[in-house]
């Protein structure tokens, strides 16, 4: 089996994990979720008549956050158990080899991504593989939601409960409970699309990159902490 060449291996790593971290500090997910991914890009034109279906229910929260993160596990889990039988020239899985790559493909690259991911777009709105099952959004959610200067700041003051920024939000964020208490929008599944500030009739919500990472919520400044409070459902 040829080897892959060394230059696309060396961009792979430095790719994933010099460039993709500095990236998210500095600009949150939207600088891939929003910029340069091509679901993304699909969720955006051919998916956007349908953004307001995008539930806010809080079980649709809930939901989200345990689907895009047992995907992620399955996936590192899956990956790494096909990466091992390569390098052991088929030794773990032996003639399940070929028919486990393909079910874990069709699995993920068709059903998941395709069928589910755009073809409910007229039921669950237009993000409905970025939010539910993409696992590259949840590496950088969580890298968004402790490590990165980005959030959304909110003007409570000068909201006046319209609900537009929460309806057209395609995440299924409840935005309008963060601007009523002038609390920053900071959550992982957040893609910087700035659609909330753009429908804001008294311009009240802002994209920003503040100074640091940990002044914009509490115990932000404490990530293993606020990690921890997150996974007992208190955040």
């Amino acid at each position: 089996m040829p080897h892959p060449p060394v230059f696309m291996v060396t961009w792979g790593v430095v790719a994933a994990f010099v460039a993709t971290p500095i990236l998210t500090y500095f600009f949150g997910k939207r600088w891939y979720c929003s910029w340069v991914c091509g679901c993304g890009g699909l969720a955006e034109t051919a998916g956007d008549p349908f953004r307001h279906l995008s539930s806010k229910k809080l079980a649709a929260w809930r939901f989200d956050r345990w689907s895009v993160h047992l995907v992620l596990v399955a996936i590192v889990l899956g990956t790494a158990l096909l990466w091992t039988n390569s390098a052991l020239g088929g030794g773990v899985l032996g003639r399940l080899s070929q028919g486990f790559a393909s079910v874990y493909g069709f699995v993920v690259g068709a059903a998941l991504s395709g069928v589910v991911g755009v073809g409910f777009y007229p039921l669950l709105g237009s993000r409905v593989w970025c939010r539910f099952f993409c696992p590259q959004a949840a590496i950088l959610g969580l890298f968004q939601r402790f490590f990165s200067r980005f959030r959304i700041t909110t003007n409570g003051g000068q909201c006046i409960s319209c609900g537009n920024c929460s309806t057209y939000c395609e995440m299924g964020i409840d935005v309008r409970t963060y601007a009523q208490r002038g609390a920053n929008v900071v959550r992982a599944s957040c893609v910087g699309c700035g659609i909330c500030a753009a429908v804001c009739p008294r311009g009240v919500l802002k994209l920003e990159n503040g100074p640091t990472h940990g002044d914009r919520f509490e115990d932000s400044d404490k990530p293993l902490k606020a990690l921890l409070k997150s996974l007992r459902g208190r955040s």
